[in-house]
């Protein structure tokens, strides 16, 4: 583009407005005039004849004249032989529309009716691979009309047929679901991923907005056009401001949708919503779904996780379990028959581990604190016993030289016992749990740091957590030269799919009630093979 506004900076001199009277602006190699229509003539002779010594060959076949209805016989009259189209009606230019109201409707429907197939496509794609259809629609197909909505006004109403098709199609085929996608629903899932929506927006309600915000970003160049300014420069610092400005109050709109939304939803949902917004929660939501990296649910794993998401109502789980008491979705991530609680808890201590080994040394599982010889600990519910362990320990991660000890746990916000207080009030409960167990021995006896890394079932971190996780960016982007950025979202991303894919194992895992009828603890493989003659 620069190679471009160099050259055609020759053949702008030549037929500037001084010597034709003719507006004009180029981009890239679409070069475009407005005046009068003796003038255009008087300019199009120019641009024939000057354009080719600089190399831009102008193409008749390829130049509209889009003139008023009244004029329309003076600009056949004057074009006439020299190959340039004349309408009065309209034609496409760079993405968006010049001409008439109706031209414009025309043209708009009709790149409705193409996205609204593109909707049914995608809608039979989700029926087989949500996740994959989900990240299609926010990271790629949402933004097919984003020019449209920028650049032409008024097409709210025009823009309907494609919210009913989301609505209606896309919607059900995604989420699978028996709930009725109402106006709060939908709401919901238009909000960002960060509260606690989906992120897939209404481009019915969004146009009139993106209009508006289109013509104040570009009002300082649409002045230098109409003035003919060449030689101007846009103040860069003036519109970084604006564009700030826009950001704040769309999120102040967010915010505010979020709150209504809050008095309309029921309790629970609300509770759900707002798990939602911790940090790491949402970014199962927000990454690729690459398969080989371990970012891809099937189709139940992604219909169970939205349902987690907002409570909603998960199908095929028994009434009762095999413990015995009532099953729910709540009883499920609590429940210790079958092992999926302590399988949870596992992979994220496996999980931190394999972290720390690439930025410390001396990085264990389960190591065992030094024993007390008498030693003094502060609290009576403090952890005494001489085989006493932590989940994983590191050397040299807070200080140099010095081992620091971290211990996991990862409790359900929804829980009887948490469901009662606020959600900052759980981690803190959870991690001073963990510190009046550990903490004090470890710095008295062991002599090292303890970091108590609280989880909610959902994916969000306690505050000790995220300190401890952003030191752990901190140091690999500065060991491995990355930015800082891509080191945290690629560990969330890991910390996030782990989380989920084990509370999707409490909820869907299979959970025995009776011991298995063969007892193989002491079996001898190689006689039972010998005499059965196999």
């Amino acid at each position: 583009m620069a190679m471009y506004a160099l050259g055609l900076s020759v053949l702008q001199e030549e037929i500037s407005y001084e010597k034709t009277q003719v507006k004009q602006v180029a981009y890239v190699d679409d070069l475009t005039g407005a005046g009068k229509i003796s003038e255009l003539k008087k300019w199009w002779t120019l641009v024939k004849k000057n354009g080719p010594t600089i190399g831009y060959t102008p193409n008749a076949t390829k130049s509209i004249l889009i003139v008023k209805p009244e004029h329309y016989e003076n600009g056949v009259r004057l074009f006439s032989g020299s190959g340039v189209i004349v309408t009065k009606d309209g034609q496409r230019h760079l993405g968006a529309v010049i001409g008439t109201e109706e031209f414009k409707v025309k043209y708009v429907e009709e790149k409705v009716s193409e996205w609204v197939k593109e909707v049914g496509v995608l809608s039979g794609m989700a029926k087989t691979e949500p996740h994959a259809a989900y990240s299609a629609f926010t990271h790629g197909l949402q933004h097919r009309w984003s020019l449209v909505k920028r650049t032409i006004p008024d097409i709210s109403r025009l823009l309907r047929p494609l919210e009913e098709s989301i609505r209606k199609t896309f919607l059900p085929a995604l989420l699978k679901t028996n709930i009725i996608i109402g106006d709060d629903v939908r709401e919901l899932l238009t909000l960002p991923q960060r509260l606690g929506g989906m992120g897939i927006t209404s481009p019915e309600k969004l146009a009139e907005e993106e209009n508006r915000n289109s013509i104040n970003l570009t009002r300082s160049l649409t002045e230098q056009i109409i003035a003919q300014d060449a030689k101007g420069e846009a103040d860069q610092n003036a519109i970084l401001e604006l564009k700030k400005t826009m950001s704040r109050n769309r999120q102040s709109a967010q915010v505010e949708s979020l709150e209504r939304l809050k008095n309309v939803l029921l309790d629970e949902t609300v509770r759900k919503i707002h798990i939602a917004q911790e940090t790491g929660a949402s970014n199962w939501l927000t990454c690729l779904p690459i398969r080989a990296k371990g970012f891809s649910l099937n189709k139940q794993e992604f219909v169970d996780a939205v349902a987690l998401r907002y409570g909603w109502p998960v199908e095929g789980i028994l009434k009762t379990c095999v413990c015995g008491a009532p099953n729910n979705v709540d009883h499920n991530m609590t429940c210790k028959k079958g092992g999926f609680v302590c399988i949870r808890h596992d992979e994220v201590r496996d999980l931190t581990a394999s972290m720390l080994r690439e930025v410390c040394r001396d990085v264990s599982t389960e190591p065992t604190l030094l024993p007390l010889n008498g030693e003094h600990v502060q609290y009576m519910t403090a952890s005494t016993a001489n085989e006493a362990r932590v989940d994983v320990s590191a050397r040299g991660f807070w200080t140099r030289g010095q081992r620091a000890f971290m211990d996991i746990r990862i409790f359900d916000p929804m829980a009887a016992c948490h469901r009662r207080i606020s959600l900052e009030a759980a981690h803190q409960k959870n991690e001073q749990d963990k510190i009046r167990s550990y903490g004090d021995r470890i710095r008295n006896v062991d002599h090292g740091s303890f970091t108590p890394l609280v989880f909610t079932t959902s994916g969000g971190m306690g505050p000790k957590a995220k300190c401890f996780y952003s030191r752990r960016a901190d140091v690999m982007a500065a060991k491995k030269h990355q930015p800082r950025s891509h080191v945290v979202a690629w560990m969330r991303c890991c910390l996030s799919f782990s989380l989920l894919m084990s509370a999707l194992l409490c909820l869907r895992g299979t959970r025995y009630s009776a011991p298995t009828a063969i007892n193989i603890a002491g079996l001898n493989y190689q006689a039972t093979v010998m005499e059965s003659a196999y």
